[in-house]
């Protein structure tokens, strides 16, 4: 076993961490780190701890240190020279700080992520996949509402109105209805979701001047689609009537009625996908970004290799932080291949200030990774840290980020909420700077609310993970 180790390590340059309680195992080794309740005692090569402690063996000299680390003192002897003093000084104690450890513990989770191809490839293909699902699965684009009409006047008036309805991308016209029980049955079966029931005294009423009266039914099953279509009949309606009343002013040469026509600013197109992508952005550079963030912590829980984090100099900063750069930078990958999804096959463009999004989105994805973190420190297992992580961060996110009813609108505890995750403010950032022109003197105040998230959930996030296990 020893011989293939040493083959190991001089023959292919591998390097070998061993743990043990037999010194003359520890002799076998290059350099040995003394410990003793999770603090490191002495290190150097066997013959430096011997001579060090001026001991026979590598045994009298571990004695030694854990002697003194425990406050047993020996017998009394005599005075040591200056040299030997020298010799037998404590080691200095490790910098509270070294990029040389962060940037070890970086090297090592990117190492980690290169050899777990299946990992990797659910960091940058699982955004790019929901984001094309989400864009064209999720839509509030209302359009070719099956309609029908049941038209008990059937005059030249209620022909044109019909008409009004059947040539609007929003309606498609279906067969006529003949009767109230047909009408009932057909909304029932769900085959139509709008019905016109147009009064017998309809064309009359409306060449006398008088207020005829004009039955819509709409499928209310789903509230969001029937408020809207209510919206459209509204539309259309006041349109037919207007169109009416200036014919009306032409043949008897009155003067034409003011016309009122409505206007959408920054949507003009008034399409779903101007809204839902920039949105679906936010969505996945907090779910893939935190679940892979909290698992690479939890992984060392699992496999047991998070004793070298308790068994080395390494801070609860620099493990955490060098952790989680790998994960910033994947995310930051991701967020540029979802900005290109969105210009080329969603056609949504960028009309405010690039950078600031940029600026945003890397404070972003740091406090979405950092939020995993956190997760993590709390958890034991993966599968309870991608359930946690999943969880508390996608609900907040869908209800009380903006994406579905704004911010501003809620109140009490959904308002609560919604302020107190990054969600909330980096939607405003990502429609913003993709719908509106907006720049960073609209919104600083939603950047240094991003950077003091990922400070936070840092801060937090090393206070819960124990540098010593219980």
């Amino acid at each position: 076993f020893w011989r293939t180790l040493i083959d190991l390590s001089r023959d292919d340059g591998v390097t070998i961490f061993l743990s043990t309680h037999f010194m003359n195992e520890a002799e076998r080794c290059d350099r040995i780190s003394f410990m003793h309740a999770g603090k490191v005692l002495a290190v150097g090569t066997p013959q430096e701890l011997v001579e060090k402690r001026g001991a026979n063996t590598l045994e009298e000299s571990f004695i030694a240190d854990l002697k003194e680390a425990a406050g047993i003192a020996d017998a009394p002897e005599e005075p040591a020279s200056a040299s030997d003093a020298a010799a037998v000084r404590p080691t200095p104690a490790a910098r509270r700080f070294d990029p040389r450890r962060l940037w070890a513990c970086t090297r090592r989770e990117t190492m980690e992520l290169l050899r777990d191809p299946i990992r990797l490839s659910f960091a940058f293909l699982g955004p790019l996949l929901l984001m094309l699902a989400f864009g064209f699965g999720i839509s509030f684009d209302v359009e070719n509402l099956k309609f029908a009409a049941y038209d008990q006047d059937n005059s030249m008036e209620s022909r044109q109105l019909v008409e009004a309805f059947s040539s609007s991308r929003y309606f498609s016209e279906q067969a006529p209805i003949r009767s109230a029980a047909e009408l009932d049955q057909r909304l029932r079966s769900g085959e139509l979701q709008l019905v016109i029931e147009i009064p017998p005294s309809f064309g009359r009423d409306l060449m006398a001047a008088r207020t005829p009266e004009l039955s819509v039914w709409l499928d209310g099953a789903m509230p969001f689609r029937a408020e809207t279509t209510r919206g459209y009949v509204t539309g259309l309606a006041t349109q037919y009537v207007q169109s009416f009343a200036a014919s009306q002013a032409a043949s008897s040469h009155a003067p034409t009625p003011v016309m009122i026509e409505t206007r959408f600013r920054y949507n003009q197109a008034f399409k779903s996908a101007n809204a839902m992508v920039p949105s679906v952005i936010m969505l996945m550079l907090i779910l893939i970004p935190a679940i892979m963030s909290a698992i690479g912590v939890v992984r060392e829980k699992e496999t047991g290799s998070i004793a070298n984090f308790r068994s080395t100099p390494i801070s609860r900063f620099e493990f955490l932080f060098g952790k989680q750069l790998p994960y910033i930078a994947i995310a930051m990958g991701s967020f540029v291949m979802l900005v290109l999804i969105a210009l080329i096959v969603f056609a949504v463009p960028i009309k405010g200030s690039a950078w600031v999004l940029g600026l945003a989105t890397l404070l972003y994805v740091s406090a979405t990774t950092g939020f995993g973190q956190l997760i993590s420190s709390f958890t034991r297992t993966q599968v309870a840290a991608v359930f946690a992580t999943a969880i508390l961060s996608i609900i907040p996110a869908v209800n009380f980020s903006g994406l579905m009813v704004p911010v501003a609108s809620l109140s009490g505890g959904g308002r609560m909420i919604g302020m107190s995750l990054p969600p909330a403010w980096y939607q405003p950032v990502s429609v913003g700077v993709f719908t509106k022109g907006l720049g960073a003197g609209e919104l600083w105040p939603n950047l240094l609310a991003l950077g003091g998230f990922f400070l936070l959930f840092l801060i937090v996030a090393q206070l819960a993970l124990r540098k010593q296990e219980a």
